[in-house]
């Protein structure tokens, strides 16, 4: 390959955010294609994909013309291309894709008449280079919007992770405060309960001594059964106190699980909303990237 460091433009961008120091560059230089070179020009497009290059390249210079793109691997050739941009009339292209270095190397040789190239002489010398520039920067530009794209879905997915952190936030919240209200009632029940049970052992401690007194007869198994369905109760309540008690300790458990559960989670919100802060200036780096290229 032959090179002409004849520089007709350049784009140099420069973020901290992005791979830094790649510029869009427009050379003259010669490529051989076959058995013989041709002389044109070497743009170098930062970033964007070589096959996507490629694609949209085909697409503008097929673009007007009823001519198709013959392709060879990188190398592609349209006989009568009609680009209005920089000749009127039909031309011949040649070009090639290369890359390296998250660089995009499109070589472009445009053929007016048999063996006439436009070059640095030619008349359509600016119009063309405004052209492959333009092209450039319309790739650049894409990739760029894309990039940032990439970035606004990273923030929307945190964004998104924090709303569901707070509103486990908030349901942890309600279990801790339902749980209080369990044990609020559940207190309120054996206290109930135990002024029931006070009553209670009164009774059966007065059939108790009726029963122990009475002589066998009637009277005697009447207060036996009375005594009896009274230690029922008795143990009814008490099974009452003991499952209140149960659901008591439940719901404490509960609660302090509940404020594990938070304070992860509050620690889990501090370093989502740090990662936000962080995200968001990574969007503004790209949207200022984006900007500058758009402004060049």
């Amino acid at each position: 390959m032959k090179r002409n460091f004849y520089l007709t433009g350049i784009l140099f961008i420069s973020f901290s955010a992005a791979q830094a120091q790649k510029p869009i560059t427009l050379v003259e230089d010669s490529l051989k294609f076959g058995n013989r070179y041709f002389p044109g020009f070497m743009l170098t497009i930062p970033e964007v994909k070589p096959s996507d290059v490629k694609a949209d390249w085909i697409k503008a210079i097929e673009k007007g013309t009823k001519s198709k793109v013959k392709t060879d691997n990188n190398e592609m050739t349209i006989f009568g291309a009609n680009i209005a941009d920089f000749k009127n009339g039909s031309v011949n292209i040649s070009s090639k894709i290369t890359d390296q270095d998250s660089l995009t190397f499109l070589f472009v040789s445009v053929e007016t008449t048999r063996d006439n190239f436009i070059g640095n002489q030619s008349e359509e010398y600016d119009k063309l280079s405004n052209y492959l520039k333009k092209f450039a920067k319309s790739q650049y530009v894409e990739t760029a919007k894309k990039q940032l794209s990439a970035e606004e879905d990273k923030l929307k997915k945190m964004e998104k992770e924090l709303k569901s952190a707070r509103k486990s936030r908030d349901r942890f919240d309600k279990k801790i405060q339902s749980a209080n209200v369990k044990i609020t009632q559940q207190n309120d029940k054996i206290k109930s309960v135990n002024k029931e049970l006070a009553t209670l052992e009164i009774r059966i401690n007065n059939n108790d001594t009726s029963v122990s007194v009475l002589e066998e007869g009637d009277a005697k198994d009447k207060k036996k059964s009375e005594l009896k369905d009274l230690q029922k109760t008795k143990k009814s309540l008490l099974k009452t106190i003991n499952s209140a008690k149960n659901t008591i300790s439940k719901a404490e458990t509960s609660i302090q699980d509940s404020k594990k559960s938070i304070e992860q989670n509050d620690n889990s919100q501090s370093d989502i909303k740090d990662q936000i802060t962080q995200q968001k200036n990574s969007i503004a780096k790209f949207q200022q990237k984006l900007n500058t290229i758009q402004a060049y």
